[in-house]
């Protein structure tokens, strides 16, 4: 009997820690307009992998708008004109105005059904996919293309050769934080167990 109030309570921890991680969402979700094609957007975070969630996914919208995401909205619940400029995102290590280092950036990212459907198909919105970072303060940055981010947070951006090529001015973007496939298993695992237990507790009482 002690060890299976053992079990029972290990499961239920275990169920207690998956939903935790299961409930994460937005950790960014933000639009602005860039008056200088050659200005740089900076939005710090915190990110902790077991509340927030395992997969960091950063991801632009407005090249092909509303279609970049199946509800035609971002996280903020924001529908997102088409039409936008061609943007790069990257992330760096510490908060705005720190130095931290680059961890990756991205031009031109994966975009899915729908997306760019006002271009003709193309889409260069940008994404950006993290499954190992540790926990920390993080900042996302946001240009126009062609100004690829410097090695550091305060390093030197381009060459002031970004151009909006006709397009709007506008931008949005999003840092999401979701479980790992994995994590949403064991979840799963950790409910069908803890029913388990249960029933045999009251069949056995």
């Amino acid at each position: 009997m002690t060890k299976r109030i053992g079990q029972l309570g290990v499961l239920l921890a275990l169920g207690t820690l998956m939903a935790t991680v299961a409930s994460a969402g937005a950790l960014v979700s933000t639009q602005g307009v860039f008056s200088d094609p050659n200005a740089v957007f900076e939005q710090s975070f915190a990110y902790n992998p077991v509340t927030d969630g395992a997969l960091l996914t950063i991801q632009t919208f407005g090249y092909g708008g509303s279609g970049n995401m199946p509800t035609g909205r971002n996280a903020a619940g924001n529908i997102i004109l088409p039409g936008g400029f061609d943007p790069i995102i990257a992330l760096f290590a510490g908060g705005a105005g720190g130095g931290g280092a680059r961890l990756d950036f991205n031009d031109d990212g994966v975009c899915g059904a729908g997306r760019g459907a006002t271009d003709a198909g193309i889409c260069f919105d940008s994404t950006l996919v993290f499954a190992n970072l540790a926990a920390g303060t993080y900042t996302v940055a946001l240009t126009v293309f062609p100004n690829f981010p410097p090695t550091t947070e305060t390093g030197a951006y381009g060459t002031g050769a970004a151009n909006f090529n006709g397009r709007a001015n506008r931008f949005a973007v999003d840092v999401i934080a979701t479980p790992e496939p994995m994590t949403s298993l064991l979840m799963g695992t950790g409910l069908l167990g803890l029913g388990y237990f249960a029933r045999r507790r009251r069949s056995q009482q």
